[in-house]
Order: structure tokens, then C-alpha cells, then sequence
């Protein structure tokens, strides 16, 4: 079953800076993407980027989503492979289910580079031609805690019922994500780590989705549920979390806090109206050029770049606030 969403023509636009260009020829590139779900606003971003770094007019990029069935994703890779891709790169819809793709992969001589969404280790290590792009979720889970950690400090006013203790919720992505767990748990600990006294009030899994955090922030609005502070798992949950305050008319100077992660167009954009404190940037620029040049030079068209245990690129994060945040925007 093939479910196409887009194909698209890539021509000139830009020369990676430390990158080899592609040398001229007839040999047409085809790479395939598959994402998880076309709705993801930092996937968007991810394969937006990767088409706008295409350096030749001999480049092919397909897309497909599989609306978060794996099993739709495993028909789309096997189709892709069967349309002649010379590389796919895929985000996974469950980074424990690689059986299927990685099978298919081999038995065509098709390297996968997997991103955002890392396989477990022992399935990156079947083949030689499987590759990781992405970041470390641990370290944006610390930056969002040093993040809050600096503000109170600089504001105590933000214990608002002067108890001392921090009052947290934690909106979470998808259930089983390695960045859900590891962001959620890195940053309540960077708190504690900073000395501060927490008490987590909960958690609501809102599936990286804006509406679900607005409507469990809603429902926390309506319970008046003393919340002190957010740690959202990414900026649309932020964001969220901002649409429900707004709806219900709360002015920003008597909202709890509310940090984010990946450094979106929203997420700068309220971090610099002051809706959010900060947010942690996900270098989806870094990644997409990381991903597109260890394509082309998978598929003969330039140099590999450097990899770490031969299978891995690995990108920083960085801390966003009122004082930087133009810098990203």
C-alpha cells in the first residue's frame, strides 16, 4: 500500500559550508524519507530543511508519512525501496520495531539513516550501512531544569504561594519516547540538583500535540491546581499550555512559569513576548544538513562526514531565553 504524500524536485539552493559539493553527472540521487507523522512541527522542520539544503539539480527527495502506524511505515520504506531510492531516511514510528525496515534494507543493499528517533543500540549494530542522526535528549532535559533554575533565582516571587517548595507539571510527548523519558526525568532532577525543594503535582501525556496540552492545561486551569511551573516536553505543548491561559483570560504576570524544548518558530516567538521563560534549542538545521550530506555520500555524490562508533552524528543543544533568543528566531 503506498500512501504518497510529496515528491519534490530539488535544485541548487545552497552549498553546506564545510561540505564537498556533488560533482556534476547523470547520475540522479533519489533519497527517501519516511516520518512518523506529517503533523510533527520539528519533523516539519527537519525535512523542510533538507530540501531547502539540496545542492544539485541531479537530487530526488520523496516524502511519505505514516500518520503513526508502523505498519504503514514499513509498507512505505518497502516501497520506497521498490521506487528505486538510493538512500531512505527514516523516523520511526516505534524505535523498538526496526525488524521490518532494517530486513527489507539489507536484502536491497539500501543504507537507512534513521533520525530523531533513535533505534536501540542492538539494531544499529546489525549492519554496517545503519546510521543515527540526532541529539541527546538528557541534555535538553538539563538545559530546560538550568533554564527554570536560573529564573527563580532571579525571581523568588515565582513560588507564588511562598511554601518553598516548587510546585511542577510536566507535559509529556508520546508514551515509550526516549525523549519523553529522559527530558521529564533530566530536568526535575536538574532542579533538585540546584538546590531547589520540588514537589511534581503530575504529568499529562499530550503527545507532543498543542491542543492536547491546551486541553489538559484547561483542566488544570478549572481544578485550580496550584502550578508553579511547566516543563513542557516540546514547544507546541508549550505553546498549549500559553492558548490555555490566554483562553481563559489569565494575565502572563499571574501564569505559572512555562519552559519548552526544540527552539520552533512558536516557541522563540513566545519566549519573546515573555509567554515562555525559555526554551532549548534542537539544532533541526544541524541535523537536516548532517542527514543530507551522509546521504549524498551514501548514494556517491560526496565525502562522509565524521561518525562516531562508524554509526552516529550526534548534535548540541542550546539554551534559549529573552536574552538570545534573536538569535535563533
Amino acid at each position: 500500500m503506498k500512501t504518497f504524500l510529496e515528491t519534490i524536485a530539488i535544485v541548487p539552493l545552497l552549498v553546506l559550508s564545510g561540505c564537498t559539493p556533488a560533482a556534476s553527472s547523470t547520475h540522479v540521487l533519489n533519497i527517501g524519507i519516511a516520518v512518523y507523522d506529517g503533523d510533527d512541527t520539528f519533523i516539519a522542520s527537519i525535512t523542510d530543511e533538507i530540501s531547502r539544503l539540496a545542492q544539485t539539480d541531479n537530487a530526488h527527495i520523496t516524502l511519505r508519512a505514516a500518520q503513526r502506524s508502523q505498519l504503514t511505515q514499513n509498507e512505505q520504506v518497502q516501497d520506497l525501496i521498490d521506487d528505486g531510492m538510493n538512500v531512505i531516511c527514516v523516523n520511526l514510528v516505534d524505535r523498538t520495531s526496526t525488524s521490518s525496515i532494517i530486513n527489507a534494507a539489507m536484502k536491497n543493499n539500501i543504507p537507512i539513516i534513521f533520525f530523531n528517533r533513535e533505534p536501540v543500540e542492538s539494531d544499529i549494530d546489525r549492519w554496517d550501512q545503519l546510521y543515527y542522526v540526532g541529539s541527546d535528549p538528557e541534555e535538553s532535559g538539563r538545559m530546560q531544569g538550568q533554564i527554570a533554575a536560573a529564573y527563580i533565582r532571579e525571581h523568588p516571587e515565582a513560588d507564588r504561594n511562598g511554601d518553598g517548595t516548587l510546585q511542577v507539571y510536566v507535559l509529556e510527548g508520546e508514551p515509550g519516547h526516549q525523549d519523553t523519558i529522559l527530558r521529564s526525568e533530566s530536568s526535575l532532577a536538574t532542579l533538585q540538583d540546584a538546590g531547589l525543594t520540588v514537589e511534581k503535582l503530575g504529568y499529562s501525556i499530550c503527545d507532543w500535540k498543542r491542543s492536547e496540552a491546551e486541553e489538559k492545561v484547561t483542566d488544570l486551569i478549572n481544578a485550580t491546581t496550584e502550578t508553579e511551573l511547566f516543563l513542557c516536553n516540546n514547544d507546541d505543548m508549550a505553546a498549549g499550555a500559553v492558548d490555555a491561559y490566554e483562553a481563559a483570560g489569565i494575565p502572563v504576570e499571574q501564569r505559572p512559569l512555562i519552559v519548552g524544548i526544540d527552539g520552533t518558530a512558536v516557541g522563540c516567538q513566545f519566549v519573546r513576548e515573555n509567554q515562555l521563560i525559555g526554551t532549548v534549542y534542537n539544532d533541526y538545521r544541524g541535523q537536516a544538513a548532517a542527514i543530507y550530506q551522509l546521504a549524498e555520500a551514501l548514494g556517491g555524490e560526496g565525502e562522509m562526514p565524521q561518525l562516531v562508533n562508524g554509526h552516529y552524528i550526534t548534535l548540541s543543544y542550546q539554551k534559549i531565553t529573552i536574552d538570545n533568543v534573536s538569535e535563533f528566531e
